[in-house]
């Protein structure tokens, strides 16, 4: 065997080298990614058959393919760590962490470079089921649970007169509003119907609003120490977004359609919840 790679090439052997090390292809530093703790963005899930003793846990979602796809369009080392919605912000504005995927937000404009456009979703209101939501005046009066410091909608945001409940995830946010705690949930519309079809709900027979169109950039701490990987991070995010990658690992994670699945059969009058349900937080103080 020794003989045989004496024999080989000099290329063929630092190809062999490239494949055998996850990051040997890396060029540069490192870049500290910090990823939403939550499905179907970045979550850890069993991988290796039921029962069969060799199950891990494995980071999955859909920031943690695209972050895959932009660390081997770039070369560069993006290590990641997933963190609670509100932690983000912080770290980005201390520098610890010091790259990110979030909705573009004015209030981050301040300490953050944006590295290009991800894709868009929907800022989107679920209610259960009755009357249609047909305006915004039609959240007067319902309970609505949101993520804590989430940003939706300028005027939702800023409306001290709608009954807001803040959660610390959205799990709590669905457990809550199947349990019959919440009239009304706002998020995005991928997390809700996700969350929601994953429990078995038809999601498509539930009242929605949406609020506005909303977009998801690459963003990056102004205090890195890598921001000169910056221009390397836009071309490769534009070239993605263009080749149509970023829309393909959303569509991997899209519930199905109600014609194609069997199991979203459930109606929330159902279920019933009972106990504390963590994360709770009092209704937002008016503004």
């Amino acid at each position: 065997m020794a003989r045989l790679f004496r024999s080989l090439p000099r290329h063929l052997l630092w190809l062999l080298a490239l494949s055998s090390t996850p990051y040997a292809w890396s060029e540069g530093g490192t870049l500290r990614v910090g990823l939403m703790h939550t499905e179907p963005w970045a979550f850890y899930s069993q991988d290796g058959r039921e029962g069969s003793g060799d199950q891990k846990s494995q980071l999955t979602g859909i920031f943690v393919d695209m972050n895959r796809e932009i660390a081997r369009e770039t070369h560069l080392n993006l290590e990641t760590s997933t963190l609670p919605y509100g932690r983000i912000n912080k770290e980005l504005q201390s520098g610890e962490t010091d790259l990110t995927y979030l909705i573009r937000s004015g209030d981050r404009d301040a300490y953050v470079d944006y590295a290009g456009l991800l894709f868009s979703f929907h800022s989107i209101v679920l209610a259960r089921p009755g009357p249609p939501l047909r305006s915004y005046e039609d959240l007067r009066g319902l309970r609505i649970g949101i993520l804590k410091d989430i940003r939706l909608n300028p005027r939702f945001d800023g409306d001290g007169e709608l009954h807001k409940v803040e959660v610390r995830d959205y799990e709590t946010l669905v457990h809550m509003f199947l349990g019959g705690r919440l009239d009304a949930v706002a998020g995005n519309s991928v997390s809700l119907p996700y969350l929601l079809q994953k429990r078995g709900f038809a999601v498509q027979s539930l009242p929605k609003l949406t609020l506005q169109k909303t977009e998801v950039w690459a963003q990056m701490s102004r205090r890195s120490s890598q921001s000169a990987m910056l221009p390397r991070l836009r071309a490769a995010i534009d070239k993605l977004r263009s080749d149509g990658l970023f829309e393909a690992v959303l569509q991997r994670y899209h519930p199905a359609r109600p014609e194609e699945s069997t199991q979203a059969k459930r109606s929330i009058r159902e279920v019933s919840s009972t106990g504390p349900v963590p994360g709770a937080a009092s209704p937002m103080a008016e503004r």
